[in-house]
């Protein structure tokens, strides 16, 4: 009867032990906190492990879980919250008390100018460093304009012809075509419609700041990434459907097609 060897053995042993290991090592574990802000509402966050790709959501109460394992990168974004990014621990992974804390984002406007002169606070001596300027035009009055024969033609500040409203100066004679006036409100509020329609927009969902950082969009291509995003036809659907995790999965798509496309290196 044939026997294997202790050195074959001890090779078969190694064997399914490294394959025990290595499926071991994979096996996703679960993260679990809460997020905590210094506002009385708290908004849903979007939470996306890089790594793994993989994203969540917090409840009202800031709760969230999202599959981990200690190395995975982790980033909490919002358009109201500065980015956070967090690279998870083992000890992470062994508490229910996980807290991240967001701070709110602030946008400081550039300091802007409306003047091109150093104004002091005192109007006399102001007025002496600031050059004025009279206009000497020739002053006529109705009867001089009227003897030069000048012709008249409509210009910006001449009346505009109503096509609402008849012709006539009296009431008596003002008529209104009912076919016009509902043509005209109609198409105001076609024109809403359209504009309220196209409000979406995905900078509503993720600031710059996380295109450049987590997407890997270089910021000289940042609008260059959002002109290849709106000539997808799935954008606005997308979108429209408020949905973080499917949003989140088509940016990241698009931008492996976007850096693919343009050999932009990660």
């Amino acid at each position: 009867m044939y026997s294997l060897s202790s050195q074959m053995r001890k090779f078969i042993y190694l064997f399914f032990l490294l394959i025990f290991s290595l499926s071991f090592g994979q096996k996703n574990s679960w993260i679990k906190g809460r997020i905590v802000v210094d506002t009385l509402a708290l908004e849903a966050i979007n939470i996306v492990n890089i790594t793994q790709e993989i994203g969540s959501i917090n409840d009202a109460s800031g709760y969230f879980e999202i599959k981990a394992n200690p190395g995975d990168v982790i980033i909490f974004s919002s358009v109201q919250f500065q980015l956070k990014k967090y690279v998870i621990r083992e000890e992470d992974l062994q508490t229910d008390n996980f807290l991240v804390f967001l701070e709110p984002s602030i946008n400081e406007l550039d300091e802007v100018r409306i003047s091109q002169y150093s104004l002091s606070g005192d109007m006399q001596q102001d007025l002496e460093h600031i050059p004025t300027y009279e206009d000497r035009l020739p002053l006529w009055n109705a009867a001089e304009i009227k003897k030069m024969n000048i012709i008249w033609r409509d210009d910006a500040q001449s009346p505009v012809e109503n096509l609402v409203l008849g012709g006539g100066n009296s009431q008596a004679s003002v008529s209104i075509d009912l076919g016009i006036l509902f043509n005209l409100i109609s198409g105001v509020f076609e024109k809403k419609s359209e504009n309220a329609e196209s409000k979406v927009n995905v900078t509503d969902f993720y600031k710059e700041e996380f295109f450049i950082k987590e997407l890997n969009i270089p910021e000289t291509e940042f609008y260059n990434f959002l002109d290849f995003l709106s000539e997808e036809i799935d954008l606005v659907a997308i979108l429209k459907t408020k949905d973080s995790l499917k949003i989140l999965e088509f940016l990241i798509h698009q931008s492996k097609l976007f850096r693919q496309k343009y050999n932009i290196e990660e």
